[in-house]
């Protein structure tokens, strides 16, 4: 109301002002519009022609700029419903994946795609269906179609290679993630996935590349903790896989340099040394593996090379100064009990059970020593006594992997059950004994072949 005022106040006082000039300047005046046109008229008629004018023109400005305005708002207006309306049907399609109802995930991302064909996340989860379907061939149509149509594409290629995987292209599946690396060199996914179908393929070397190129990635300790466990196994099995003798040794001893706490190398390298001729170079490697915290296998190793033999007294000495350089150590105890069974000497290993304290004294292990003990002396009723605390301890098979708990007779460097490295343990150890690192190594992945040791 106000502004309203102000307006028809500026018009009366902008008439007052012409009637009066016109009261003063009677006379006409003449402007010449063209070389034969003019106009004649007093003064104040043609001031208030000019103000009119550019009034109209100021007017019609306004409704232009005006229109525009309300043009690109509802442009923008019916931009933003649209773009709301993709993201709704792309949500709700993976809500639909999520609870398995695939079909209908389809039919709505089909009608995102329908809307807008260069959507690449609608495309993906378009093929992402039929990934979690399990129809690969068909996941292999679409993401081809979408590779036709937008070109090598990271993310499509990494799909593309999972659908190959699934239906056996491990090859070109390779070919796929190379193209993807080529495109992304510092994507974590496609590395891992390129690992992953090197590890498939037992193509050893490739997979231990791709693992240091995604090591040099990741910034959290953790991370790069596990990926650095990853990449010691991916260098073993790619010392296995060498053929030619010397160089498989050679390997193997740099990775023992390496790593040495990664006790399945040390024990491979000692029984290609054994297979090789070289008993005493075994030895060596596997005293060495020994002092520097490796147990089950390496133990389990010198036992078989030493016992029997004209070097067994090189066996007893060596638990003797186990126990000696760690008298609480209840593994290095029971090891030597068995060692002192097995040769006979009864009262000696009497006396070393007798000294393994907590929580050795509570493994199935120990009990079975006590057994095996009652049995060699004849003392039935202890015996029996002695297997039964045995059995409520748990199994009593030799070594027990510590990541599942899985049981078995004679040591292994790889668990098949977990597919985990190093992970085998004596029944004679504790959960702890193991020094941190040495043997945790995490699963490859579940399609991995198992290792030949």
């Amino acid at each position: 109301m106000f502004r309203l005022t102000i307006i028809l106040a500026t018009i009366a006082a902008t008439l007052v002002g012409l009637g009066y000039l016109l009261h003063l300047n009677p006379e006409e005046i003449t402007v010449r519009l063209s070389a034969t046109n003019q106009w004649s008229a007093p003064l104040p008629i043609f001031m208030l022609a000019i103000f009119m004018t550019g009034v109209s023109v100021m007017f019609a400005l306004t409704i232009v700029f005006a229109g525009r305005r309300a043009f690109s708002g509802w442009r923008t207006e019916r931009s933003a419903r649209r773009t709301k309306r993709q993201q709704n049907r792309k949500e709700q399609g993976l809500s639909f994946a999520w609870l398995g109802e695939l079909d209908r995930a389809r039919a709505v991302l089909a009608k995102a795609l329908r809307d807008h064909p260069d959507d690449l996340s609608a495309f993906l989860l378009f093929a992402h269906t039929h990934l979690d379907d399990g129809n690969y061939t068909r996941a292999l149509e679409v993401l081809q179609e979408g590779l036709d149509k937008r070109g090598h594409d990271p993310k499509l290629l990494l799909f593309l290679a999972n659908a190959q995987c699934g239906l056996g292209q491990d090859a070109a599946a390779i070919e796929s993630l190379e193209l993807a690396r080529r495109a992304d060199p510092a994507s974590p996914a496609i590395l891992s996935a390129l690992r992953d179908a090197f590890v498939s393929t037992e193509r050893w070397p490739e997979a231990g590349d791709a693992q240091q190129a995604l090591l040099s990635l990741l910034r959290e300790p953790e991370a790069r903790l596990e990926a650095e466990r990853w990449l010691v196994g991916m260098r073993y099995q790619a010392a296995l896989a060498i053929t030619d003798p010397p160089a498989q040794i050679a390997a193997l001893r740099a990775l023992v340099r390496a790593h040495p706490d990664f006790e399945p190398a040390a024990v491979t390298l000692g029984d290609i040394l054994l297979e090789s001729g070289q008993p005493r170079q075994a030895e060596r490697v596997w005293r060495r593996a020994l002092g520097r915290g490796a147990r089950a296998g390496i133990l389990e190793r010198l036992e078989l090379l030493l016992a029997g033999g004209p070097r067994e007294h090189r066996l007893d000495a060596l638990t003797r100064r186990l126990v000696k350089q760690n008298p609480q150590d209840g593994t290095a105890r029971l090891f030597r009990a068995r060692r002192l069974i097995r040769a006979g000497s009864l009262d000696d290993a009497a006396v070393e059970l007798e000294k393994v304290g907590g929580p050795w004294n509570s493994l199935a292990g120990y009990h079975a020593l006590v057994a095996e003990l009652h049995v060699r002396r004849r003392a039935t009723d202890d015996a029996v006594v002695a297997f039964r605390h045995a059995l409520a301890a748990g199994a009593v098979e030799a070594f027990h992997c510590r990541v599942c708990g899985h049981h078995r007779e004679d040591w292994t460097a790889f668990c098949t059950s977990c597919r985990s490295w190093g992970s085998y343990q004596s029944g004679y150890e504790i959960g702890n004994d193991a020094p941190e690192g040495a043997g945790s190594l995490p699963p490859l992945v579940a399609a991995s072949p198992a290792p030949r040791r």
